[in-house]
């Protein structure tokens, strides 16, 4: 099963030194709570979401996914 990596997200946003608030107006949420949501696991990314950030940070789709294993 393929899953958001947020652990390449959280890597990547700290890279660019990027506020959970500025990744949030990337993905076009005036708060930064619903990213935290999503940073966290608690709420999923959506389609929308990964393609924003992809775009943002010229990054493949593909960047953005990891394999699990069961």
């Amino acid at each position: 099963m393929t899953n958001v990596d947020l652990n390449t997200i959280k890597k990547l946003r700290k890279k660019h030194g990027l506020s959970q608030k500025e990744m949030a107006q990337v993905i076009g949420s005036n708060t930064v709570y619903p990213y935290h949501r999503k940073e966290t696991g608690i709420q999923k990314f959506t389609a929308d979401d990964i393609y924003l950030l992809s775009i943002f940070f010229d990054k493949p789709l593909e960047y953005f996914f990891g394999n699990k294993v069961a």
